[in-house]
């Protein structure tokens, strides 16, 4: 018997054994704390007293949830609707990242300027909808927000701001962890709300499972108040304890973005301090719309963004090799190396490679391409992928753009299995002088 191996022979265990429940005894052996305490009862009353405690826990865990199937036709399917195309799409979470002070307020501001106003998207990239804008922002500052939102030429009409809530006879800061769930009649109430923008959500700082639980279900809350109205949520992620001094950005590849359909992250250029990358860390719903460069200028007595008017052509991939502890300065002459010979290019031969990159000096006059690394780092950073084409004596090894590696269809070699190979391409055009190349890729490194 179960109270026999807590207590042996109790006198009050025959009555106890009538009225408990086999839910009340698996509660019990699931609570070990609750078993010695049962040890230490030497009569029927102080044993009987405990029993609603099992009967309430027993009664909460028989009322399990009821999963909710969806079949057939139900199960729908439809087309993003952009708020701002292939970034931010209403229905659906975005998540914007990066180091303290590298401008995401700003950006955040100008994002919400432009829908309230229905102004262009910097690059060519569309139109925003005209709509209202519900900006959350507890610790904001209205005269420095509203200073903002002037320079980037937003519509007041449109915009509607949440900082406080009344608690009692109280005022406080809102808190989305407490007073999220009172947002739904105040959403409800906002006509034609395009946007829910959030500045700023606080990610727990560590990397253990609770920290990282915590921040998974406060973004599942905000990707479900999205659907539930309809409406694009853009959430600003900072880490508590953000160091502005060092710069170190919230590390997005950590977040548990599984409830967020798009993010991106704000990161200082390397090469040019005053100007930031918007790239792009995670996507669902379109292809990398690509990397975005602004500047933060003051206008009107206010921080303002200024895009610039071509799209770099440098991306997160390659941002990230850049950025690596290992990258160094050959590594760059191979990065715009490949890039300057691929042109519009999908994919060249490795023979082909080869020649023009001894003919600028990256390899020697017997050192096959898989041998040398800054070059192999350079088509990693450049999502190059190497591929065979072709059967037999007239296939070749290639080094191919991604997207015409996909629809090849074919298996990459082992990794620096590259043989040897007759060419058979036209006669190659001779590759520029170093002192040509260098001076380009010292232009690249200042885009």
């Amino acid at each position: 018997m179960f109270f026999n191996r807590i207590l042996p022979n109790p006198p009050w265990l025959p009555e106890v054994m009538q009225r408990t429940t086999p839910e009340e005894l698996e509660f019990l052996r699931s609570h070990p704390g609750l078993q010695s305490s049962i040890a230490e009862f030497a009569n029927i009353n102080e044993v009987l007293a405990m029993l609603p405690r099992f009967q309430a826990a027993a009664a909460a865990a028989k009322a399990a949830a009821v999963p909710q199937l969806i079949s057939g036709a139900a199960n729908t399917c439809a087309e993003p609707e952009w708020i701002w195309p292939e970034r931010i799409a209403r229905g659906k979470l975005t998540v914007l990242g990066g180091a303290p002070g590298t401008g995401k307020s700003a950006l955040v501001t100008d994002v919400i300027a432009r829908v309230t106003a229905g102004s262009a998207w910097p690059c060519g990239e569309g139109m925003a909808p005209k709509g209202a804008v519900l900006l959350i922002e507890p610790q904001g500052d209205a005269d420095v927000f509203g200073l903002r939102f002037r320079a980037a030429g937003g519509d007041l009409a449109g915009l509607h701001v949440l900082r406080d809530v009344k608690d009692g006879s109280r005022t406080r800061p809102f808190d989305l962890e407490k007073d999220l769930a009172g947002l739904d009649p105040l959403i409800e109430g906002i006509k034609d709300l395009r946007l829910i923008a959030i500045d700023s959500v606080h990610v727990p700082g560590g990397r253990g499972a609770a920290a990282a639980r915590k921040a998974e279900t406060l973004l599942e809350f905000l990707a479900a108040l999205a659907r539930r109205h309809n409406v694009a949520v853009l959430a600003v992620a900072r880490q508590a304890g953000g160091d502005y001094l060092s710069r170190k950005p919230i590390a997005c590849g950590t977040l548990p973005l599984t409830a967020a359909r798009a993010a991106f992250v704000v990161e200082i250029d390397p090469n040019e301090e005053g100007r930031r990358l918007l790239l792009q860390v995670k996507n669902d719903l379109s292809d990398d719309p690509g990397t975005l460069a602004f500047g933060i200028v003051r206008r009107e007595k206010a921080a303002a963004i200024v895009f610039a008017p071509a799209k770099p052509t440098l991306s997160p991939r390659e941002f990230t090799a850049r950025n690596a502890p290992g990258f160094n300065s050959a590594k760059a002459e191979a990065i715009a190396f490949l890039r300057g010979l691929y042109g519009e290019a999908t994919q060249l031969k490795v023979t082909e490679i080869e020649t023009q990159a001894r003919a600028v000096g990256l390899l020697g006059s017997n050192q096959p391409l898989s041998q040398c690394r800054a070059l192999r780092d350079a088509r990693a950073a450049l999502d190059l992928t190497v591929i065979r084409t072709g059967f037999g004596p007239g296939g070749s090894w290639v080094w191919a753009k991604t997207d015409a590696a996909e629809a090849d269809h074919a298996e990459p070699p082992p990794r620096d299995a590259l043989p040897a190979e007759t060419v058979t391409s036209p006669p190659i055009q001779p590759a520029p002088a170093r002192t040509e190349k260098t001076a380009a890729w010292i232009e690249e490194r200042h885009l």
